[in-house]
């Protein structure tokens, strides 16, 4: 999990620096790990859908990032409910 963590973490700063393309590949790996330590339907998972989400925002694909940010609503959702 820590690792994923990091993943992210470089993640963010390669989206702040303009590298959406370095940025989706970091996330994308924090993801594949969160996925097999948690499961596909932990808060953490659905961080890095988020996190996915956001950066393929800002590469224009709004259609990809409105599905990402979904998934990770969907998770919240199931975990901690509508509220």
């Amino acid at each position: 999990p820590d690792t994923a963590t990091s993943y992210s973490n470089i993640g963010n700063v390669m989206a702040a620096m303009g590298n959406n393309v370095g940025a989706l590949e970091m996330h994308n790996k924090a993801l594949a790990i969160r996925e097999k330590v948690h499961g596909k339907e932990h808060p953490d998972t659905a961080t890095s859908y988020g996190n996915i989400g956001t950066v393929m925002e800002n590469m224009g694909d709004n259609v990809g990032a409105l599905k990402m940010h979904n998934k990770a609503l969907a998770i919240y959702e199931k975990v901690h409910g509508k509220e």
